[in-house]
């Protein structure tokens, strides 16, 4: 019995050290495969990164805030689409640089009629006009900021170093006779191109369409230095005749100053477009 007993007992210890031997063998087999596994996806993963690099910094090239909204409205038409437009959006409204020269200013006041000086409603309207423009997303330069007497030629030189896409003069107009109203817009006939005459003509357009007021004629004048030396399509546009009461007290009031300036926007942007 004590024979048997030591044998069954060795026989037992040896199967448990193979179960245990296998078990660890086994172990080891899984822990391996584990490894394997998690570095292959590591692996995986780091390509997919590595691919994935370059068109993520194309994207941050592309995207800033200008560019934002166009690219949702594009989100249906595909990534390429979509760099593309913002790409093409962001470039055209870099080279867009509009100058708008609110008339006179400083010690020379414009036309003045019962203390309304034209100085004054020409930066009001030209400030709404700027901050209407900059606010879809064009470059605008004002020639003069505050009540500054600015030369003429400097106002058109500085422009011209601006390599301004188009400039946009604003003005009050006057007349011996008081009934006369409305709008007149000028411009240079002698540039060849014909750009000045059809900025002349939306601007003209589109104020009368905002404001519901006169619309005169368009006005070719070869002598305004304003016009005829910049290097740009330009035009000079009389809003309204201060020397006509009803037609001064609409500009003396924040809400029709706010239509001229949302016409004159209108024009540059179809002109633009």
């Amino acid at each position: 019995m004590y024979g048997r007993r030591r044998y069954y007992g060795s026989r037992r210890r040896e199967e448990t050290g193979r179960y245990l031997r296998t078990a660890m063998v086994v172990l080891a087999v899984i822990c391996i495969i584990v490894v394997c596994v998690t570095m292959a996806l590591q692996t995986t993963k780091a390509s997919q990164v590595a691919a994935a690099e370059p068109a993520e910094q194309e994207a941050a090239a592309l995207i800033d805030e200008k560019n934002v909204m166009y690219i949702a409205q594009a989100a249906t038409a595909g990534p390429v689409i979509m760099a593309t437009e913002a790409v093409n959006r962001t470039k055209t409204q870099e080279r867009q640089v509009i100058v708008i020269d609110p008339g006179h200013g400083g010690i020379d006041g414009g036309c003045v009629f019962e203390n309304v000086l034209e100085k004054d409603i020409n930066r009001e309207i030209a400030w709404s006009v700027t901050k209407k423009l900059r606010n879809m997303g064009y470059q605008v330069v004002l020639v003069r900021q505050g009540d500054d007497y600015v030369d003429k030629m400097d106002r058109v030189e500085k422009a011209n170093q601006e390599n301004a896409l188009l400039y946009v003069s604003i003005h009050q107009n006057s007349c011996e006779v008081s009934s006369v109203t409305g709008i007149e817009t000028w411009y240079d006939e002698n540039d060849d191109t014909g750009s000045s005459k059809r900025l002349a003509q939306l601007i003209q357009q589109e104020t009368v369409k905002a404001t519901g007021a006169v619309g005169r004629e368009l006005v070719s004048d070869t002598e305004l230095c304003v016009l005829n030396k910049s290097d740009m399509p330009a035009c000079l546009v009389e809003t309204g005749f201060l020397s006509n009461k009803q037609e001064r007290d609409k500009l003396c009031t924040e809400e029709y100053r706010e239509q001229v300036a949302e016409g004159i926007v209108q024009g540059i942007v179809l002109y633009m477009n």
